[in-house]
């Protein structure tokens, strides 16, 4: 026997090799908790039990055993929706496949995992739960590249020069009516361009006295009363009265 062969050899048996004569197997089906809440995953598993004292086996013996492999199951099945019953058996012969003690227990156990499913109602509504999410991310993404061609397009209609260069990488073509396009650009940069708004000490004022700062305001107030009383516009300081408030 190869080398190699050898060490498949003593990998696939060295866990049957270790434990003692004295092991049985049982069948069972496990309710295993998924990713989803309170919904259970259904799992036909065979177990096998070996225990320490040889003298006497443990009544409990088969209760340990699956107690010790359900919690071990559940480490991977909480992992999966009930959509992935099929991966989750894969996973579970692989979380299984060796022998382990049970707690501060004399039983080790180890598993085989025949089949998993789950309630074909309880799959179905949890499959049409992933496709609506599904559909709600693509909407999203859709709408974000929406966004995208929208904020784009009005950055070109307000730089003549990019649009007119983009347009001619579409239509090198047409090179002929670069200039008539240029113009029309440019025509639409002057109509869709924001108006400015200028500056005025007017807008100023207007602002520091309609701040929410109360020491801004207030020193607004003061300074404006000084500047209209030293030109004598005591009706003009009256009116500022109404800030005070």
């Amino acid at each position: 026997m190869s080398t190699g062969l050898r060490g498949w050899w003593h990998r696939r048996y060295a866990d049957e090799i270790a434990a003692p004569a004295h092991q049985d197997h049982y069948r069972a089906t496990l309710q295993l908790a998924s990713a989803d809440n309170s919904l259970y995953f259904s799992a036909d598993i065979v177990l096998w039990a070996w225990w320490s004292v040889r003298d006497k086996i443990p009544e409990s013996l088969w209760d340990i055993a699956r107690s010790g492999i359900t919690h071990r199951a559940e480490e991977v099945s909480t992992r999966y929706r009930l959509t992935a019953a099929e991966r989750v058996r894969a996973e579970l012969n692989t979380a299984l496949a060796s022998w382990r003690p049970v707690g501060q227990s004399q039983v080790h156990a180890r598993g085989h995992c025949v089949s998993v499913g789950a309630d074909p109602e309880l799959m179905a509504a949890v499959a049409e739960h992933e496709q609506s999410l599904q559909q709600q991310v693509v909407m999203s993404w859709s709408e974000q590249r929406l966004q995208r061609q929208r904020e784009q397009m009005c950055s070109l209609l307000l730089d003549p020069l990019q649009a007119t260069a983009w347009w001619l990488l579409s239509n090198q073509d047409k090179a002929g009516d670069v200039l008539a396009v240029a113009t029309t650009f440019q025509e639409l940069q002057r109509i869709l361009a924001p108006a400015k708004q200028s500056e005025s000490a007017g807008k100023l004022v207007d602002e520091l006295l309609a701040t929410k700062d109360g020491a801004v305001k207030a020193r607004a107030v003061h300074t404006l009363k000084k500047f209209l009383l030293s030109y004598e516009r005591q009706d003009l300081a009256d009116q500022l009265q109404v800030f005070d408030e």
